[in-house]
């Protein structure tokens, strides 16, 4: 008997196909949806690259959605969804306290921690309102116009009150 019983329709529905396998390796490898979709599945090739970008996209992210709901530990697994800057720090603080590392390990360790914290940029905040910059907005008159040029409409508050004016 297999892993997976044939007969059995619930198994079935759930299980990943070896194109899903490889979908999700290759996302893992290169990082991009639609490389990874174009590695495994045929694409139809259109004259207008966008309509066939998106096209693909749109495919690509339906094969995700499939394996999220199919075997969403693999796709975290694969898709490194799990890792986030708390868990990246707590990692380095636990390599950096162990015995076993090296110096010059422990000095990368620091390096890549003050990274994460941004310690090497310079930053310069600034907290300063347009508003407070520009006293004077320009707007134009009807002055600035030549005779020609001169915008004679009306909006609809001026157009109101002229009508309900006697």
């Amino acid at each position: 008997m297999p892993a997976h019983d044939p007969f059995n329709p619930e198994k079935r529905k759930n299980r990943i196909t070896i194109r899903e396998r490889k979908f999700l390796y290759l996302l893992s490898t290169t990082g991009n949806l639609q490389e990874a979709f174009r590695g495994v599945y045929k694409v139809k090739h259109h004259d207008d690259k966008r309509i066939e970008s998106a096209h693909v996209g749109a495919q690509a992210n339906q094969v995700l959605k499939r394996l999220r709901y199919k075997a969403p530990e693999l796709v975290a697994a694969f898709c490194f969804e799990d890792i986030s800057p708390d868990f990246v720090k707590k990692e380095m603080l636990k390599l950096y306290s162990a015995d076993s590392t090296a110096t010059h390990e422990k000095i990368r360790l620091l390096e890549l921690m003050g990274k994460t914290q941004a310690l090497f940029t310079e930053k310069h905040v600034t907290d300063i309102r347009m508003t407070d910059i520009i006293k004077r907005v320009y707007k134009e008159t009807d002055a600035d116009m030549p005779d020609d040029h001169r915008d004679d409409r009306v909006d609809r508050v001026e157009a109101d009150e002229k009508l309900t004016r006697p």
